[in-house]
């Protein structure tokens, strides 16, 4: 849910600028306020996250106090689920499977961070413009625009709280200009302090299964440890940082998993043995902005996943070759 949409800049966040400074501040400026904001603000608020035919509203409440990032988001159509994200552990609860989904790393969020790289790096692949100053949630916000250099990513739209930095809107955009997927604040509010019960779930879990991704189940073979993935055609501004070795439960092999980035989109490639190569997906899917693709390597699959282009995904399904080479 819009994991992908990271702006991550290395560059000193400004203070909160008001309306009289709106008009002196540069698009770079206001991603730099930005990528701390989403980080460092307390905010609570109802959110409506579009992609396709798709429509769902949440709840958001965010709190950073004593260097920690906490959240707790709560579905407020369909199913009924919570996503809460404390002391370095996201606990996904999904009270009509009964399961509790457990992921120890702690990265998901609404607005997630994958990388720190300078302006200058996103320059390289994104033309920055700023827009005029609008209203969502009936509040003030600037309107700043990355459109992509060239056709291995998407644009994004966003519109920038004017006092404190939070994105309330968040478009992506294809080639043509025309929205994918699009996440705004219908309301919002900036609290000094969120007290620790409002980021207790209110699902009771008592009786439910714990499903945990964070770590290995087993640890993988000799072989399987000394076997890694290579890119060898990176499309142009993506760079693998990532890659590890799991054995997922209820998996028979372990999954290796891949990420890239190019500091805004990122791509996950996902390759696990597989004995029966008739049954699994090949070629391109796409739901909204994801696309996806899936291919056989030897008697492994692997499927590549990202809110990029189809022909990023294929590029990096196309180019993958196993090695005894430490990535």
């Amino acid at each position: 849910m819009l994991q992908r949409l990271t702006i991550a800049v290395a560059v000193a966040a400004s203070s909160a600028a008001g309306w009289s400074q709106a008009g002196d501040r540069s698009a770079q400026d206001w991603l730099a306020q930005m990528s701390d904001a989403v980080r460092t603000q307390n905010y609570e608020g109802v959110v409506v996250y579009r992609t396709g035919d798709q429509l769902e509203t949440m709840r958001v409440i965010h709190r950073f106090a004593d260097g920690q990032e906490d959240e707790r988001l709560i579905s407020l159509t369909g199913d009924a689920r919570e996503i809460v994200r404390r002391d370095g552990e996201v606990r996904c609860l999904l009270p009509r499977e009964r399961v509790v989904m457990i992921d120890e790393r702690g990265q998901s969020a609404l607005l997630p961070k994958v990388s720190t790289v300078g302006l200058e790096t996103l320059g390289a692949h994104y033309e920055f413009a700023r827009g005029v100053v609008d209203r969502v949630a009936d509040r003030a916000c600037q309107g700043v625009q990355l459109s992509p250099r060239d056709a291995y990513r998407f644009g994004y739209q966003l519109c920038i709280d004017v006092l404190t930095g939070v994105p309330l809107r968040i478009a992506l955009l294809n080639g043509e200009g025309d929205s994918l997927e699009q996440f705004l604040f219908t309301s919002v509010g900036y609290p000094e302090s969120i007290v620790d019960q409002a980021l207790e779930p209110a699902i009771d879990t008592q009786g439910f299964r714990e499903i945990r991704h964070g770590g290995l189940q087993s640890a993988p073979t000799a072989a399987e440890q000394a076997a890694f993935w290579e890119v060898t055609d990176v499309p142009p501004g993506f760079r693998v940082v990532g890659q590890s070795t799991r054995l997922f439960p209820g998996a028979s092999t372990p999954v290796t998993h891949i990420l890239l980035t190019d500091g805004l989109a990122t791509v996950s490639v996902f390759a696990a043995e597989n004995k029966l190569p008739a049954k699994v997906f090949r070629g391109v899917s796409s739901i909204g902005a994801v696309h996806a693709y899936g291919r056989m390597v030897d008697d492994h699959h692997v499927a590549v996943v990202g809110e990029v282009p189809a022909r990023t995904v294929e590029q990096i399904g196309n180019s993958l070759r196993r090695t005894t080479d430490s990535p």
